[in-house]
Formats: structure tokens, sequence, C-alpha cells
């Protein structure tokens, strides 16, 4: 579908040969990693099993990554990097327009790779306290910041409103949205339909005339949906 982030395709800057086997190694344990979450309901996988997978030394996944946890995370980062890449899209388009844009695409891409993204949420979400502060998940900059930026580039959001709190409340947004989604099996329309309502109302305050009540609409459209 077009609009969907791509696989990454950017050539890097030329590496040197003992380098370049780092980044092999790292691929094939991601790769490998990603295999195993979507063949698991809970997504769970140990560390050996990881290594045995990808076909490397047990001590490898140690060594280039230190914990499952930044396994996990370098897996959810390289599925979502695409979004920030393909923000052109956005461009010119009405506030409300973007807004519903994002979601769409979103969770379209979800759709498109569910049992995987389904998977790994649920194994993000069984880690302990100390693996989640080790977490740098990039939500945030791939999906949210090309987002607020866009608008308020453009003037749509008030200069008085910090962008980094609509950032973070629309990050929160979507954590809570997608742990339910994994934990509860929502089908795919009714997390469109929760993600809609809450972007919607998270802009509802900063937008105004015909974009308002655009927004209003589909928070009404979005309730009766719910039931």
């Amino acid at each position: 579908m077009t609009g969907l982030p791509q696989p990454e395709t950017e050539s890097p800057a030329p590496l040197g040969k003992r380098q370049q086997g780092v980044e092999e190694r790292r691929r094939r344990l991601v790769r490998a990693a990603s295999e195993l979450i979507a063949e698991r309901d809970d997504g769970s996988f140990s560390m050996p099993e990881l290594a045995k997978r990808a076909g490397l030394s047990l001590a490898t996944p140690y060594n280039l990554f230190g914990s499952k946890a930044a396994v996990l995370a370098q897996v959810f980062e390289r599925l979502v990097r695409g979004f920030h890449r393909d923000a052109a899209w956005m461009a010119g388009l009405p506030a409300s327009e973007r807004i519903l844009g994002v979601i769409d695409r979103l969770v379209a891409a979800y759709d498109s790779q569910g049992r995987l993204f389904r998977n790994l949420w649920k194994a993000l979400y069984g880690l302990d306290l100390s693996e989640h502060r080790q977490l740098n998940l990039s939500l945030s900059n791939e999906i949210v910041h090309p987002l607020v930026a866009s608008l308020a580039a453009d003037g749509l959001i008030p200069q008085g409103v910090p962008q980094v709190a609509v950032e973070n409340t629309l990050v929160r947004l979507f954590d809570a949205c997608f742990e339910m989604w994994a934990a509860q099996g929502w089908t795919t329309a009714r997390l469109r339909a929760e993600l809609r309502t809450g972007f919607a109302l998270a802009f509802l305050g900063l937008l105004d005339g015909p974009e308002r009540d655009r927004l209003a609409d589909v928070i009404r459209a979005e309730a009766a949906e719910l039931g």
C-alpha cells in the first residue's frame, strides 16, 4: 500500500571488513529474533535459542547487544524506522488529514505484520523493570515527532504549547492502545477507532475552525462505532 513504511534501503557509509562482519551478525540476530517472536504467542525466546537460530555462538548476542531487552528494542526500531522517512506525504494537507493519516498508515503497517507486532509487544511488556529501563524505543522520533513537527512548522500548533508535551501525550496514547491490542486481542478496527479517538481528543484543544470541527465529528463517529 502506498505510504506505508518500507524496509530500510539507504546505503550506509563504507565500513571496514571487521565492522561489516559485526553488522552482518547483528542483522542475523535481529532477523532470528523477529522469526522467534512471530512464531510464539507470547513472543518469548532465550538468548541461547536466539544464538542457535542465527547460527552464531552463545556469546555473540551478549557481545553485540548486551541483553535481551536491547535485542527487542532493535527489532522494534527496525520495524518502525520507515515512518520517519515517510513523512513527506503530510506536506500541505489540512491538520486533521495529517493526524488521521498517520494513524491509518500505522494501523495498516501493524495489521500487515500483526502477529509479529502483537507478540513483540507481549515480549516487551514481559520484561522486568530493570530491563525496561534499558529500552530506548524510537516511537516518538520515528512516528510522533514528524507529525508534530509538520504541524508546528505550518503554525498549526499554538506557539505557547511545547511540542515535547504534545509528543509525550501521543506516545502514551500509542503505548496504552497497543498494549491493549496485544494483551486483549483487539481487532484492527478497534485499534484504529481507539487511536483516532485519542488523537482527536489530544488535538481538539489545539486546533480551531473547520479542523477542530472535523476532529469533533471523528470523536462522535468513533464513539458510536465503539458503542
